[in-house]
């Protein structure tokens, strides 16, 4: 039996994607990424996915600012 993402929480994340149109997450795990990224390629969102290291990533839609520097790209 394979592990899934928890659909609870997935819809959470969606929801408020819905209802204010911006999402910043940051996950570690590849299942929830590919979930979340799915999810904003079928909405016609632009969005970015940062790589943090040892398989965590921030997936934003907030792509005029530097994650870094927190200033406008």
């Amino acid at each position: 039996m394979g592990l899934r993402v928890n659909p609870n929480w997935l819809s959470e994340k969606l929801h408020t994607l819905d209802y204010t149109g911006e999402l910043d997450v940051t996950v570690s795990y590849n299942k929830a990424a590919q979930s979340l990224i799915e999810a904003l390629s079928r909405r016609d969102k632009m969005f970015k996915v940062y790589n943090l290291g040892a398989g965590v990533k921030r997936i934003t839609t907030d792509t005029e600012v530097c994650p870094c520097c927190k200033r406008t790209i």
